[in-house]
């Protein structure tokens, strides 16, 4: 299949190409010192990264934003660890030692992030009562929008595809089938986002990355998915399982070249400049932002962003029907 006029635009931009480079380069290098710390331990563990090196737009003060997964060996009773705590802090060590040779800023919040989740739990916690507050929701949809393989790429698919057959349980058969179950959980990540953001606003001392993660990078994982949806670039769970293991722009992409616009490649062309436009001062100030013309210069590249995304999902090539969920 051809590619098309938006992702051969993506493909050959300058600046987010060799930052797509880079970014592969660095994580072949975070898998080799995985693997040579590890050996052929933990074969019913997954780890993946997540955040920048997942989205492969790495820069030079981007830190590692890992998550674990971790199913039992053999029968086990339903709520059986399937690592035990010890075997977890070994773990965690090991990846802090990693964290280390690679030169990387600490983990955040004193590694009290770093969990081992269960991946029967990561499922099964789908819309439960538990779901926000064991972390369960947003490891799942990290795994799906914007993960990349540190430890065993085999159980991280393995994973991703049994998180989509409960998404799709109801889609077996039907032709006209619409994966609304999937949308309204990128839709509720994306809100909690928002949520926490303002929830954190006023006591970060760094707000303004938060804000600006949230209005370019963040948005961009969560809408580059919900337009894959709405243009039908993915309608089954194994179209959607191709889609996992791209990156937001590479979605965004597929899903313009989906929707054959090509009124708005201008448009697309500024957008990948205004990205680009962010990483690069997220990569080398992390966006202490200096005075208020660059804030102002910040703002206006985010509402042109956001703007564009608006007008992808309003465009009249989308069903309407789908986009109609969005809201109600």
């Amino acid at each position: 299949m051809d590619e098309g006029a938006f992702t051969q635009a993506l493909k050959t931009h300058p600046e987010l190409s060799d930052r797509f480079n880079y970014s592969s380069e660095f994580l072949s290098k975070a898998k080799t010192a995985t693997a040579a710390l590890l050996s052929t331990e933990w074969p019913n563990v997954a780890i993946f990264a997540a955040g920048s090196l997942g989205r492969l737009e790495t820069g030079r003060s981007s830190d590692l934003d890992v998550f674990f997964l971790a199913k039992p060996i053999g029968a086990v009773l339903d709520d059986a660890r399937p690592i035990s705590r010890l075997e977890e802090i070994s773990l965690f060590a090991k990846l802090i030692e990693i964290n280390a040779k690679l030169d990387l800023p600490k983990f955040s919040g004193d590694g009290r992030y770093l969990k081992v989740h269960d991946l029967r739990r990561v499922i099964s916690s789908t819309g439960d009562a538990n779901d926000d507050s064991e972390n369960l929701f947003t490891t799942r949809l990290l795994l799906l929008l914007e993960s990349k393989p540190l430890w065993n790429d085999d159980l991280r698919r393995e994973a991703i595809s049994n998180v989509l057959a409960y998404y799709f349980k109801d889609g077996k058969g039907k032709k006209d089938f619409r994966p609304l179950f999937l949308l309204n959980d990128i839709l509720r990540y994306w809100r909690t986002l928002c949520l926490n953001y303002e929830r954190d606003r006023v006591t970060s001392p760094k707000w303004w990355k938060t804000n600006l993660n949230l209005k370019f990078s963040r948005k961009l994982t969560v809408f580059s998915t919900v337009l894959i949806i709405l243009t039908k670039a993915a309608v089954d769970e194994e179209s959607f399982l191709a889609m996992a293991e791209k990156v937001p722009l590479e979605r965004l992409a597929i899903a313009l070249d989906t929707l054959g616009d090509s009124s708005l490649l201008p448009r697309f062309l500024v957008f990948l400049n205004d990205y680009e436009s962010f990483l690069a001062a997220k990569s080398f100030a992390e966006l202490d932002i200096p005075n208020e013309v660059s804030k102002q210069e910040f703002r206006k590249k985010a509402d042109d962003f956001g703007e564009f995304l608006n007008t992808l999902l309003m465009n009249d090539r989308i069903d309407s029907t789908l986009r109609r969920y969005l809201l109600v």
